[in-house]
């Protein structure tokens, strides 16, 4: 209140002393060395506050280097109030330095909630904004505010380290947005500037996986080494990358690829059905018809399946009905399930076009388990067989049964003919079976 007070009063006589000069203009004799100078008194006053303004200006910059160089001489030589206050704000910065440090070694060791305790002194001891907005940025990576990291890094943008804070405080909002293909292109241009980005790398392996992208994702696991994305990837999501890349390479015509692929996937879990098929339709396309025989008798042992049969039905469709049926006779004493046995012996004949021994063996697999695939192949037994009245019987129970395919997801029960990593419809990953 005082020095509003002191304020007031020199405002007031600056104001006055201008005032009577202005109505009081004169002329004066000034005297210096020997020399007269005459001038009006306006004049001379803007010329001796321009002089003291200068010499004031200097006397300051001049004190700023003694306080921050000489300190001690400093003290020596002035003893005003500005000089004990230059000596707080160095000592204050002093003090700074030490938060600063005690700020940084918190932040090492990952003990943000000490880091952000220790920076509100911080902030008080040195008013800069940068390196205030920085903390301020991290704090708030660390506790999931994107969108203010976003907008504290983004006045780094310029410098080559910011820039890639930046795109980490953006690809965390792609990701939260549910905007894979931003988040992708993101990734990889923070790994495009920093390429030993491990946590990055780990969130594009996820999205990668998500999205079926496996080339990808082999290439940068293969970068970035198999042990660094253990939190990632599990042998069932090793399994299912080298499925889908022999998928791929079976797609494109590459069978030897396919193969080892398929082998690799098959050596994390042998009993994989969609890895298995891959490698016995590429060695069927390879014409090596004795190993693909070889591999499905191996696991009707062990898990019989209408897949297997399928393409055994295909290995043999150039052979006679009676061969094709003594065939698959052979196969199915492997295993003693009824169900799958009768199933596969009726759907070879039908394909053999032995419609009365295959509606044989479908009625006795119905007795054992209903499903559509069976009332529709037993509806068309009789189709051909000319029995329409049975045909329209069996179609009509069939209509009110689920569906049923070689595939089904788990999740909202989509059918497939073929394997996929993710299911087209609900986007969950791992859930056709």
């Amino acid at each position: 209140m005082l020095t509003i007070f002191w304020y007031v009063i020199l405002v007031f006589g600056i104001t006055s002393s201008v005032v009577w000069i202005i109505e009081n203009n004169g002329t004066i004799i000034i005297n210096w060395l020997g020399y007269e100078i005459q001038s009006d008194i306006l004049t001379a006053s803007l010329i001796f506050i321009f002089f003291f303004v200068f010499i004031a200006f200097l006397s300051y910059v001049l004190t700023r280097i003694l306080a921050i160089k000489f300190p001690q001489l400093l003290k020596l030589l002035f003893k005003k109030s500005y000089t004990a206050k230059l000596e707080k704000i160095i000592a204050n910065h002093h003090r700074g330095f030490d938060t600063l440090t005690k700020i940084l070694l918190a932040l090492e060791v990952d003990d943000y909630e000490s880091a952000k305790s220790i920076h509100k002194n911080f902030k008080h001891q040195i008013k800069y904004k940068s390196i205030n907005d920085f903390f301020f940025a991290k704090f708030a990576l660390e506790n999931s505010n994107y969108d203010s990291s976003q907008k504290f890094f983004a006045e780094f943008k310029n410098n080559p380290h910011g820039k890639i804070l930046l795109l980490k405080s953006q690809l965390k909002i792609a990701i939260k947005n549910h905007q894979d293909s931003k988040a992708i292109e993101l990734g990889q241009e923070i790994l495009s500037l920093k390429k030993n980005s491990i946590g990055t790398a780990r969130e594009l392996v996820k999205l990668y996986k998500k999205n079926g992208h496996w080339q990808l994702a082999k290439n940068l696991i293969k970068d970035f080494g198999t042990e660094n994305f253990s939190d990632e990837l599990q042998n069932r999501d090793f399994t299912i990358l080298n499925t889908s890349l022999a998928q791929e390479a079976f797609k494109s015509k590459k069978y030897f690829q396919a193969i080892k692929y398929s082998k690799i996937a098959l050596g994390l879990d042998d009993q994989f059905m969609p890895a298995n098929e891959i490698l016995i339709k590429s060695w069927l396309k390879l014409g090596l018809n004795f190993k693909a025989v070889s591999i499905i008798k191996n696991l009707w042992k062990e898990t019989p399946n209408l897949i297997l049969v399928e393409i055994f039905n295909i290995i043999y469709k150039k052979n006679l009905p009676k061969n094709r049926l003594k065939a698959v006779k052979k196969l199915v004493k492997l295993n003693s399930n009824a169900y799958y046995s009768n199933y596969a012996i009726g759907l070879v004949a039908f394909r053999s076009g032995l419609y009365k021994v295959a509606k044989e063996h479908f009625t006795t697999a119905l007795d054992l388990e209903k499903s559509q695939n069976l009332y529709r192949l037993i509806a068309n037994c009789e189709k051909f067989l000319g029995n329409k009245e049975e045909f329209y019987k069996n179609i009509t129970i069939a209509k009110m049964l689920p569906k049923t395919s070689n595939y089904i997801c788990t999740n909202c029960q989509k059918t497939y003919s073929r394997w996929q990593a993710s299911c087209d419809s609900c986007a969950s990953f791992d859930s056709i079976q």
